[in-house]
């Protein structure tokens, strides 16, 4: 008699929470994520077709204050502060490459929840603790920031670790995201909770790497809260899924997923 198989369980991964169950979730998390062949980081971003054409973009200059325009010499698509998404899609301000001053209003909590995520999805934020420092700061509450921080700096290292990736070969990391949509859980004028549905690619593009670039899917639900005149970060939390089946088509070699890289703008801000 064949004996029917359990479902398959749905992981719940913790950000920047104050209890100390949500402080275990997020060990587990990174010590998961830490195991090559099963790591399967989550990144987040948004929904590509919403509000790509309101303006030319917003970038940074250089005393990390926010300026409006393309930053002269950048790369097309490319984010100078090292934030994950592409400046030229959206019309906000920015901070550090981060979008700030989203509208006290639903649609606003949603684009800063978006926004953030997308900020997150980087290779240079995994990489680079300079960069991932500023970014934390740019989007957290003054009350998550450490937290945010210091999760993020034990499981960037414990994901490059699992990797190989060192400072010697950090260019090789290919780290992107995409949603796929945003539900509003709760929102008043002082706190909202979004979820967004991603996908993402984590891997490098080495011959060797103990794990290709690879995909995963994952629903995230982020807290605002509206501090300062803007929507802040406070915590984080992301199930597993939907997943949809795989095609089977035959995976891309790592060169053609490096010359991707190279040449492929940054997924899109919204706003």
């Amino acid at each position: 008699m064949t004996r029917n198989s359990p479902p398959p369980r749905r992981g719940t991964k913790t950000l920047g929470g104050d209890s100390s169950e949500s402080v275990q979730g997020r060990k587990s998390w990174w010590r998961g994520a830490a195991v090559a062949g099963g790591l399967f980081v989550v990144l987040l971003v948004l929904a590509v077709v919403v509000n790509l054409g309101r303006g030319s973009g917003s970038t940074t200059d250089p005393s990390g204050t926010s300026s409006l325009g393309p930053t002269p010499g950048a790369a097309p698509g490319k984010n100078p502060g090292g934030a994950g998404g592409n400046l030229q899609t959206s019309a906000l301000k920015t901070v550090d490459g981060v979008p700030v001053g989203y509208p006290r209003s639903q649609a606003g909590a949603v684009e800063a929840a978006v926004n953030y995520q997308i900020a997150r999805s980087s290779a240079k934020y995994f990489t680079d603790a300079t960069t991932r420092h500023k970014i934390i700061a740019a989007m957290a509450t003054s009350e998550a920031r450490d937290r945010l921080t210091d999760n993020d700096d034990t499981g960037m290292k414990q994901v490059l670790s699992s990797l190989g990736i060192s400072d010697v070969n950090a260019d090789s990391l290919v780290a992107r995201a995409a949603a796929m949509g945003t539900k509003t859980v709760s929102y008043t004028d002082q706190v909202a909770t979004v979820e967004v549905w991603m996908a993402g690619l984590i891997g490098t593009t080495s011959e060797k790497a103990p794990l290709p670039v690879s995909a995963s899917w994952t629903t995230y639900t982020l807290t605002l809260q509206w501090q300062k005149g803007d929507w802040k970060l406070s915590s984080v939390t992301s199930v597993n899924g939907p997943t949809p089946v795989s095609t089977g088509s035959e995976p891309s070699s790592v060169n053609d997923f490096r010359t991707a890289d190279e040449e492929f703008d940054a997924p899109p801000y919204i706003g």
